[in-house]
């Protein structure tokens, strides 16, 4: 353990991090987040009318985001369909810490002063010659509990007195209580109800004062540790009469938090099991729902030290505004009837809070927390939530580490298994080769010789270019091959003939491709101005073109990747290529390594299935298997050092495109037949990014393509691989 873990390990976190609820006499902690208890009240619900509830798993889940909200004192809106258990779960937490719970109703038919208080007939006006001092006593003593004013003289007098609403009592501090005001159906109150409670939030979230206009301008100091605030709505529309969509500038004063319309049926078919005794309560949960919070509020000098903390808050503010891009765009939430922003001020404030609050000595673990439960939360639909995520995986620190290999020569991958041929004449073979390379690499970098002057001359189509493109296209159909004529429409350039190779597959290899719903391109590297055809000028050239035609953007988030070279100087190399029009089956839900076994299982299975494999891939798949098991625990142990090796395999070079190829391939197919590959799905590259991930590239609807990264041992369910060839 480092110093930093040391620093801010607490007591107790054996029985947080492991018992779902664990009840202590000071506290009680939900999924780890820790809460103090109070000395409850008349208004604190009793512990035994929840005797019949039910922990399992979304009822602690849920009871962790409202804990979770309580610890970092901010007000929070829950939205969810009904009887999913939003205000049920509150009052049973509150009963169990001791909480006090001040509830209203926002119907319609409420006003200000049913929440705020309202000058009543005095009840207790009394004639006091006519009472005992035990009945007097006992008068007062009820009192209490309507109004501040204690003063006898006072209760004798008043024709009439000031009755606290639930919001004023609730606000009212009282030495060693807590309170909990709860404003159910919240999106059914009136908009001069709204307005008033805004004034309450403002001055609760800066400790202030709120005045109370409704009783001769009283001042009430408030203290949101002391009071917290709750509101709970049922989605707007959906069946839910009345609800109406709240202003998203009253909702960024609220912790939003988007629930579910409806109980999973899993949770139902659970609760029911436990309810006829046919199973027990949960016990126990995954070590990833603990949210283990700490027993002190980190000082911001001090979280300011931790290494990484720098590097994350720059890439915090490129997150923030691809979260709000995407927002913007409808690329996400935009079937959700109640609309919400990503605030500029209240976002970073909650996420500074949630830090000093939460982190623990993993500065990675404790940013992607805090972006899960701000933004992620905030979101309904899984897809749009996997959107966020793959971005929030990109937020990560990786402190220096050097390198585990030392003094080892090698080529490409082949000196690697220099050291592990069985015989003498196997090590001196592969020794020829790595020298051959070695060779041949410096003479094409030369220049002096043509572009694919070494390669291996494969028996293709025969005939002139033309006549083979010809033949292509009776194979394929014409929309599946992009040739000379398709990709100067594309990209408005000239493609000189005599600078085009053969195509390099035979008949059989088409066949093949059109059964596997492959399309065969033909890729260039220049525009026609003699200038690289990267991703940047791929989108300066078409850019303004989709807009103007209504197809939308091309790349959204170009900042996250604008100074990367994969970006801005790499381009797709001159060469035909055959590739498939989305991932290939059985390789999403994988990591890299897994993603490259699913390759080799496509290419023997599938691609070249029935014949010969060529050299070149029998060569790349034993390279892969030599290698497998040192990826494989170097994904653990370190990482970056993996992603290196991946991106040198030969089996990586054959088969996975570049992020500009995807970029390229979209756009060409597209401009030409007017349909979205990847639409909706990731296809992994054979690039790392700067920081040392491998990129990834889709999602190419009308709101632009997505281009990310994430380390090796990454895997999503909209994460495949795009198969391609040239070989």
């Amino acid at each position: 353990m480092t110093s930093e873990n040391k620093k801010f390990q607490e007591k107790g976190i054996v029985d947080r991090a492991k018992t779902p609820i664990a009840e202590t006499e000071q506290s009680v902690a939900y999924l780890g987040v820790e809460l103090p208890k109070a000395k409850g009240g008349d208004f604190c619900p009793k512990r035994e009318n929840y005797q019949g509830y039910i922990n399992e798993e979304f009822s602690l889940e849920l009871q962790r985001k409202i804990a979770t909200s309580w610890k970092l004192d901010q007000p929070i809106l829950i939205e969810g369909g009904t009887s999913i258990g939003k205000t049920t779960t509150v009052r049973k937490m509150c009963a169990e810490l001791g909480w006090e719970v001040y509830y209203k109703n926002c119907n319609g038919s409420s006003d200000v002063e049913d929440f705020m208080g309202r000058y009543i007939p005095n009840p207790y006006k009394v004639d006091r010659s006519k009472l005992t001092d035990v009945q007097y006593a006992k008068l007062v003593s009820t009192w209490k509990n309507i109004t501040k004013n204690m003063d006898p003289a006072y209760l004798e007098s008043k024709e009439y007195i000031f009755s606290d609403g639930p919001v004023t009592a609730g606000l009212r501090p009282e030495e060693g209580v807590t309170k909990v005001i709860i404003l159910d159906e919240y999106n059914s109150a009136n908009p001069n109800i709204v307005i008033r409670l805004h004034e309450v939030l403002d001055e609760l979230e800066k400790n202030g004062e709120v005045v109370l206009a409704e009783d001769a301008s009283e001042r009430i100091k408030v203290n949101k540790t002391r009071t917290k605030i709750i509101a709970l709505t049922n989605p707007p529309g959906k069946g839910y009469l009345d609800r109406q969509p709240l202003d998203p500038a009253q909702l960024r004063r609220w912790n939003y938090q988007k629930e579910v319309s409806e109980l999973p049926e899993d949770t139902f078919s659970v609760t029911l099991d436990v309810m006829f005794h046919l199973k027990s309560e949960t016990t126990e949960m995954a070590k990833e729902k603990f949210l283990i919070s700490s027993d002190v509020e980190i000082p911001i000098d001090e979280l300011r030290e931790v290494h990484g903390m720098k590097e994350l808050v720059e890439k915090y503010k490129e997150f923030h505004h691809a979260a709000k891009e995407l927002l913007k765009n409808r690329k996400i939430a935009q079937d959700q009837p109640q609309a919400f922003m990503y605030d500029d001020r209240m976002e970073p404030q909650r996420v500074l809070k949630f830090i000093q609050n939460f982190y623990r000595g993993d500065i990675n673990e404790v940013w992607k927390e805090a972006l899960r439960y701000f933004y992620v939360n905030k979101l309904e639909d899984d897809t749009d939530k996997q959107k966020l995520l793959e971005l929030i995986n990109a937020i990560e620190y990786a402190q220096p580490v050097e390198s585990k290999r030392k003094g080892l020569e090698r080529e490409g991958a082949i000196a690697e298994a220099i050291t592990k041929a069985e015989t003498p004449e196997e090590a001196e073979r592969l020794r020829t080769l790595v020298e051959i390379e070695r060779v041949r690499k410096r003479i094409e970098e030369s220049g002096k010789v043509p572009d694919g002057f070494f390669e291996e001359k494969r028996e293709g189509l025969s005939g002139a270019l033309t006549e083979q493109i010809k033949n292509a296209k009776e194979i394929l159909g014409k929309k599946d091959v992009l040739g000379i004529e398709e990709i100067e429409n594309a990209f408005d350039i000239k493609v000189r003939a005599e600078d085009v190779p053969n195509i390099p597959f035979s008949k059989e290899d088409l066949e093949k491709a059109k059964e596997l719903g492959q399309f065969l391109i033909l890729r260039v590297d220049k525009t026609k101005d003699g200038t690289g055809l990267s991703m940047k000028k791929m989108h300066g050239l078409l850019a303004k073109e989709f807009k103007k035609d209504g197809h939308g953007k091309i790349l959204v988030l170009i900042d996250l990747y604008k100074e990367e070279k994969f970006f801005t100087e790499e381009t797709p190399k001159l060469s035909w290529a055959l590739t498939s029009k989305e991932v290939i089956p059985d390789s999403t839900s994988k990591n890299y390594l897994q993603q490259t076994e699913s390759i080799i299982d496509y290419i023997k299975e599938k691609v070249f299935k029935g014949g010969v494999l060529p050299k070149e891939y029998q060569d790349a798949i034993k390279e892969f298997a030599e290698q497998k098991e040192k990826i494989s625990k170097l994904m653990k142990d370190d990482w970056q050092e993996a992603t290196k090796i991946l991106e040198e395999l030969w089996i990586t070079k054959l088969t996975r495109k570049s992020p500009s190829e995807s970029v390229y391939d979209f756009l060409a197919y597209f401009k030409n037949n007017k349909e979205r590959l990847l639409e909706n799905t990731y296809t992994w590259t054979s690039r790392r990014a700067t920081d040392g991930k491998l990129v990834f590239v889709g999602d190419f609807d009308a709101g632009g393509a997505f281009v990310l990264s994430d380390a090796p041992d990454g895997s999503s369910g909209r994460l495949g691989v795009a198969f391609s060839r040239n070989l």
